[in-house]
C-alpha cells in the first residue's frame, strides 16, 4: 500500500511544529506561509586535522502549500509566534526536495550593517 506522506504524515506534523514564515520571492508579492525551522551544528574536518565548526539553519515546508516553492535567492522572515522568539530575516541559498512532498529550504542569516 503506498502512503502519500504530504497529506498522510507531514500536514499533522506541520500542523504540530510549523511556525508562520513570511515569503518574499524575487519575483512578485511577499505572502504568508508556514515552515519547521531547524539550526543544527555543522563540523568539518580539514586537512590538517583542525575543525572548521559552523552551523545549518534549515526550514522545512510543505510543497502542496505553495504556487511555486521558494528558490535560491528568494528571502523569508520569521515572525515571533506563540512565546517563540522572532527569528528574523533570511536568505534562501539551495532547495531540496524529499520527493515526498517537502522542500528543505537551507537559508542564512541576512545581517544589516547600521551606519
Amino acid at each position: 500500500m503506498a502512503i502519500n506522506y504530504s497529506t498522510q504524515v507531514y500536514v499533522h506534523t506541520y500542523d504540530t511544529f510549523a511556525r508562520p514564515v513570511t515569503f518574499v520571492p524575487k519575483v512578485g508579492s511577499a505572502f504568508n506561509g508556514r515552515g519547521i525551522f531547524s539550526s543544527q551544528p555543522v563540523d568539518i574536518t580539514a586537512e590538517d586535522n583542525s575543525i572548521f565548526s559552523d552551523m545549518q539553519t534549515i526550514l522545512d515546508v510543505l510543497e502542496s502549500e505553495f504556487t511555486v516553492v521558494p528558490v535560491q535567492g528568494d528571502t523569508l522572515s520569521i515572525p515571533s509566534h506563540i512565546g517563540m522568539p522572532s527569528m528574523g530575516d533570511f536568505e534562501v541559498i539551495d532547495v531540496d526536495t524529499n520527493g515526498g512532498g517537502e522542500a528543505t529550504l537551507i537559508i542564512r542569516r541576512l545581517v544589516v550593517s547600521k551606519p
